[in-house]
């Protein structure tokens, strides 16, 4: 192999920093003679703000990029990792693995074929946080679950439009009257509340009984969550640098039509950005000696960089209508290179994401994807310097369905580029489910090895002249 692509990386920071601070995240394919043939090594820059986007149909490898990504922040040098906090928003409960070292055969096999990888699990550096309910639920099971710190947010937290579009009032209705003077003289006299003061507020707040009583049960639902208290997990547990907090909110989802992951992710998204672009300020004007003493003495508690993955971003942040998460995000997209924040994002349907997320990615690894609106939804992320809107689709849809290979968009460095993306190093549980017990299931073809697909396949020569077509 004698390249070495460095995606996401300008070519004044590429002259200065080489591949410092990048993710390795596998080979670069080409396709000489019509033949497949892995010819140099892939990264991707990681230590500078990036909107990233993954995408693919289900089972071409979304999830299972997140974790090869998530795997190189722990192999940054600390120098580097202990300034960037990775929080995982995990729709699945499928990341936990990332503490485990890899015990598939087939993939340990490959993993030194790739820049000499070996298995290994992430132990120290991974954090998995998890509602006091689904702990609850599992041990009502008679199970045990591994968890490392309660996932709980603080009920002041939560802003009164949060609770209006949660149970999808308006302010000027009785309800959300109601609702808006209860929550409104609470936050204006106490530093910390739950739910019981807000049951109280409401009963003697001026109003129909019936209405009240309504109105009280749709607070006790959110309450059965068991994912708001009174007070919160401090922020600093979840944002710390050198560190991957992983969110579990597989079980919490929707709940009579409310979707809590989307108030959760919402109420984190918006502080962040507060105190990054406060702290980024601070921090630009003391290197401009323009702080006072008082100022700098902020700089002495460290914000972190953050990088946020969301799998399933659709659920965040939809085309078809607004979530409690959805201006956060926005923000952080058209925000975040200033206040050093970025979002990393997988979802199997581009044409169900907001088309302001495809056409601010900076970045975009597209895995096999066949349904014609995500293939003209993607065509629409293509930039100028990407020519010939029928070749990309050509290319995207009728590519080799080898797992794991992926084109990559770069519109950093101008460049496409098709990637194999390389093993995991730790455990992968983002897997079908089966009525073959796992056990029995890791001697099985892994998904990331090389193979020929079953389906018919587009000649790798035409695939190759349709990607020389798009860079040129």
């Amino acid at each position: 192999m004698t390249r070495t692509e460095i995606l996401g990386r300008e070519s004044s920071r590429l002259r200065k920093l080489g591949h410092k601070g990048c993710a390795y995240i596998g080979k670069v394919v080409s396709y000489p003679a019509g033949r497949y043939e892995e010819v140099g090594e892939m990264f991707m820059d990681i230590v500078f703000p990036h909107c990233i986007l993954v995408l693919g149909k289900r089972g071409s490898g979304k999830s299972y990029t997140l974790g090869v990504i998530a795997e190189e922040f722990g192999f940054l040098q600390s120098k580097y990792r202990d300034r960037i906090s990775v929080i995982m928003v995990d729709t699945m409960s499928v990341f936990h693995s990332l503490k485990k070292e890899n015990n598939i055969t087939e993939e340990i096999r490959k993993l030194p074929t790739f820049a000499n990888l070996q298995a290994r699990g992430f132990p120290d550096y991974s954090r998995i946080f998890m509602p006091k309910s689904t702990i609850e639920k599992v041990r009502e099971m008679g199970r045990d679950i591994a968890f490392d710190n309660i996932l709980q947010l603080s009920i002041k937290d939560i802003e009164i439009y949060d609770w209006l579009s949660l149970f999808n009032l308006t302010p000027t209705e009785p309800a959300g009257v109601l609702i808006a003077r209860a929550i409104d003289k609470l936050r204006s006299e106490k530093s910390v509340f739950g739910f019981q003061d807000i049951f109280e507020e409401i009963k003697i707040q001026f109003g129909d009984e019936y209405l009240k009583e309504g109105v009280i049960n749709l607070f006790r639902m959110v309450e059965n969550i068991g994912i708001f208290g009174e007070v919160g997990t401090p922020m600093e547990e979840i944002v710390r640098g050198g560190q991957l907090s992983i969110l579990d909110m597989g079980y919490i989802g929707h709940v009579s039509g409310f979707d809590i992951r989307n108030l959760v992710v919402g109420i984190i998204s918006r502080k962040l950005l507060l105190e990054r672009t406060l702290h980024t300020t601070v921090e630009m004007q003391a290197e401009a000696s323009l702080t006072p003493s008082a100022g700098k003495n902020i700089m002495r508690k460290t914000l972190p960089m953050v990088y946020m993955m969301l799998d399933e971003a659709h659920l965040f942040i939809p085309r078809d209508r607004k979530t409690l998460s959805s201006t956060p995000l926005i923000d952080w997209i058209n925000l975040g290179r200033h206040s050093g924040l970025s979002l990393l994002m997988a979802t199997q349907s581009p044409s169900s994401i907001d088309p302001h997320v495809l056409g601010q990615s900076d970045l975009v690894i597209a895995h096999n994807i066949s349904s014609a609106d995500d293939i003209e939804a993607l065509n629409r992320i293509q930039q100028t310097y990407m020519k010939g809107s029928r070749d990309l689709r050509t290319l995207v849809s009728s590519m080799d369905y080898l797992p794991g290979l992926a084109v990559i968009f770069d519109d950093r460095t101008r460049k496409v580029e098709m990637c194999r993306i390389r093993p995991r190093c730790s455990l992968h549980l983002g897997m079908d489910a089966s009525a073959i017990p796992l056990s029995e299931r890791m001697g099985l073809r892994s998904t990331h090895e090389v193979g020929v697909s079953t389906r018919k396949k587009r000649p790798a020569s035409e695939i190759i002249k349709d990607l020389q077509r798009i860079s040129d």
